[in-house]
């Protein structure tokens, strides 16, 4: 069993080695202009005045390639956000969508990561997919297209804010340089220097090498010598080698391959067109659905299970009443070490409770010998008894996505507690639970009461959103395409 990647888990999208780091692209990103920053100038300043002047030539390249997006009448590219890193010897590659299509003043085609956003120029329509909470319950956005598209019409949105700034690269810098009343200024004004660098080519294409030096590393925008346009963008990538090393990985990089980038050539009309499945639900913004109950099991007694023990003995639902038992599915992983390993540190805490009974419940498959898996828990330390999930109970019955995953129950066999995956300040947290629930208290009420309250909230201000749909585009009919 394994994670998949969820808006509901807080609503990452960044894969897994990147989840600690706050990986913005914000030093690009203007997100409203003037905002907090009285000197901005109007919305209808010279182009010029978004840049400092170009006094090196370094400064005049990024001049010329701001001014080829300000002036493109239209824009298309299919890009790409791609991390590359080595671990453990071997190479591997993640990748993002960032492409832009855009005809001025208000057609947009925008897919980032799991957002897509379209406007024919007519509506807006806007979906998130993420299998995790059904595609953000269903939610589309259906708004009026504005007159003319700025940065405000698509990061007003917090969510999909979120989802844009979650991604690998972060937003994509061409909505800046096309959108952008002054794209680039606070980032050349928070740098420590611009220069050229030797030239490049990025498929064929001889391209200016223009590195702008922050706090954070090197920016490195590789522009069309031709064209004037972006063709790569290399981020600065020591915080994130750093961090990535905790994880064995070496080589880090990050760039974004702006693919097929061109202006000013006709694009199709099906480039902006969106049709609403028949089953959206249509709203005005999206609105966060609350995060799922971990599993339908809590509060609720199980269906009936049994486990296997190393004696080939079962272990029944009916047979563990009258205790409260700890569960931890687990399988050969150091996630699941870690987790057998604070198991071990309560079971010998609270050794002299009499009514606690722990299981370490294996989902290794049959052909580990039960002798193999008595060797694996010895070797991690831990003398907690072992079962073993033979009949997969724990996905059928118990609704448990992975291992590790910890299920308590307490003496009348109710869900008490329900955690996915390793929790290392587990041995500080659990002790303090597993001794309420022998005194009698229950602990999955309070947290069921506060997931209903949570549903109530969301249905209102999905109501709302609702309510603010453009009435002649609720009756809409059709298939995403």
């Amino acid at each position: 069993m394994h994670d998949s990647d969820s808006l509901h888990r807080r609503y990452d999208v960044r894969p897994v080695l990147l989840r600690t780091t706050a990986w913005p692209l914000a030093l690009l990103a203007i997100l409203a202009a003037g905002c907090g920053d009285n000197d901005a100038p109007p919305p209808n300043a010279s182009v010029e005045t978004a840049v400092t002047a170009a006094a090196s030539p370094a400064e005049q390249v990024l001049q010329r390639m701001v001014n080829a997006y300000r002036e493109a009448k239209s824009y298309h590219d299919e890009a790409v956000v791609r991390l590359k890193y080595r671990q453990h010897g071997q190479w591997f590659e993640d990748e993002g969508e960032l492409s832009v299509s855009l005809v001025r003043p208000n057609k947009l085609q925008l897919r980032a990561y799991q957002l897509t956003l379209v406007s024919d120029g007519s509506r807006l329509h806007a979906v998130i997919a993420d299998p995790g909470s059904d595609d953000l319950d269903g939610q589309v956005v259906v708004r009026a297209a504005p007159p003319q598209f700025q940065l405000d019409t698509i990061y007003e949105d917090q969510i999909m804010m979120d989802v844009m700034s979650g991604g690998m690269g972060g937003p994509p810098v061409t909505l800046e340089l096309l959108l952008s009343d002054t794209p680039l200024r606070e980032l050349l004004a928070s740098s420590r220097g611009t220069s050229l660098a030797e030239e490049g080519t990025v498929r064929g294409r001889p391209c200016d090498r223009v590195q702008v030096k922050l706090d954070e590393g090197q920016l490195v925008f590789w522009i069309d010598r031709q064209t004037s346009l972006l063709l790569r963008l290399e981020y600065p990538a020591d915080q994130l080698a750093r961090e990535m090393a905790a994880g064995n990985c070496t080589d880090v990089s990050l760039t974004a391959e702006f693919l097929e980038a061109r202006v000013d050539e006709a694009l199709r009309d099906t480039e902006f067109a969106f049709a609403v499945p028949e089953t959206a639900k249509r709203v005005s913004r999206f609105v966060l659905p609350p995060q799922p109950l971990p599993s339908e099991v809590l509060g609720q007694l199980p269906d009936d299970f049994f486990f296997t023990g190393l004696q080939n003995e079962r272990v029944t639902r009916d047979s563990l009443l009258g205790k409260v038992v700890v569960l931890l599915w687990f399988n050969d992983h150091p996630a699941s070490q870690t987790a057998i390993s604070e198991l071990e540190r309560i079971r010998q805490s609270l050794a002299s409770d009499s009514t606690l009974a722990y299981y370490a419940v294996c989902t290794e498959p049959t052909s580990v010998s039960h002798a193999q898996v008595r060797a694996l828990t010895r070797r991690w330390g831990s003398d907690v008894p072992l079962v073993r999930d033979l009949q997969a109970f724990g996905r059928d019955v118990f609704q448990v996505p992975f291992a590790p995953t910890l299920v308590v129950m307490n003496a009348r066999g109710i869900v008490q507690v329900f955690e996915v995956g390793a929790n290392p300040n587990l041995a500080a947290e659990l002790p303090n639970r597993l001794r309420l629930l022998t005194a009698g208290e229950d602990l999955a009420s309070p947290q069921l009461a506060q997931f209903r309250q949570q549903q109530l909230l969301y249905q209102q201000n999905l109501t709302e959103s609702s309510r603010l749909v453009p009435q002649d585009a609720r009756t809409q009919r059709g298939q995403i395409r």
